[in-house]
């Protein structure tokens, strides 16, 4: 496929760029392994070609092969290991949109079959959808990628997904970010870039330390001491390799009474200083 005047394209003021983008692609060469980075973000994985290993959650393992999809979905700790050389499509979205007009996806929470949990589970591409990822990928190598074409890609995504899949097949994939309780989740996914303390979140969402810790493993399948730490682990670590801030705004950020404190955080785990991690992505070609 040939996009004519491109540069027009590219240099328009609704081109997409990392912070509005909703496609994007992600490349695994084979026995490459990348962790998950932007927890707080759920993403639709399609496999467009190739064969990937997935570390579901520190303990399920996986493989998923070209032809079919998978959920990412916020607060899940992910890594994924080429088994070959594999090209993904992800699609970025949230748990508040609608498969179509009248139908939204927290409707499937009453579609969720009795044996089913939050563990892993993919789905095959149907006729339609495979011919529709196809163009999709097509057009977005090519270059198209306006914000107002990302958009209109996703809405037929999902109208594709509500006319060639049964409600217990969707319920048994949207599963993990399925619940009653949705109200709870989207505050914590909203505040978990500033709060990192359990006792300070509880606080802040006017609830008793035991109500919270409850709420908070019924929403995320996991504690809220773990996944706090998971995520504070995340946002400083990608601070230091990805922004010019300095090591003091650093440790002002995230609440370390000094600089050295966040360097002992660091070497505990991720095994090196931020300097050392500064300089390792800097050697990186990519």
């Amino acid at each position: 496929m040939i996009l004519l005047d491109k540069n027009e394209h590219i240099s328009c003021s609704n081109y997409v760029n990392k912070e509005t983008r909703i496609f994007s692609f992600l490349h695994f060469d084979k026995g490459e392994q990348k962790e998950r980075k932007f927890l707080d973000k759920t993403f639709l994985a399609f496999v467009v070609d190739g064969e990937i290993e997935i570390k579901y959650d520190g303990s399920e393992h996986v493989n998923v092969v070209s032809g079919k999809m998978f959920l990412l979905p916020g607060g899940k700790p992910i890594v994924g290991v080429g088994r070959k050389d594999t090209l993904l499509l992800l699609c970025e979205f949230s748990s508040s949109l609608k498969l179509c007009s009248r139908f939204s996806i927290q409707q499937l929470v009453k579609d969720i079959p009795s044996d089913s949990s939050f563990s892993f589970y993919f789905l095959s591409l149907d006729d339609r959808l495979s011919r529709f990822l196809s163009l999709l990928v097509d057009c977005l190598q090519e270059g198209l990628g306006c914000v107002h074409f990302h958009q209109i890609k996703r809405d037929e995504l999902f109208l594709y997904l509500r006319a060639g899949y049964n409600k217990e097949e969707l319920a048994r994939f949207f599963c993990p970010i399925l619940s009653r309780n949705m109200d709870f989740k989207d505050f914590v996914l909203a505040h978990s870039h500033v709060i990192f303390d359990v006792k300070s979140f509880a606080a802040y969402a006017n609830m008793s330390l035991s109500t919270f810790n409850r709420s908070f493993k019924d929403a995320f399948q996991d504690t809220a001491k773990n996944w706090l730490l998971l995520r504070k682990q995340e946002f400083v670590k990608n601070d230091i390799i990805m922004t010019p801030m300095s090591l003091a705004e650093i440790a002002e950020k995230y609440h370390f009474s000094s600089t050295s404190y966040l360097v002992t955080f660091c070497k505990k785990y991720f095994g090196k200083t931020p300097n050392e991690l500064r300089k390792e992505i800097a050697q990186e070609s990519f």
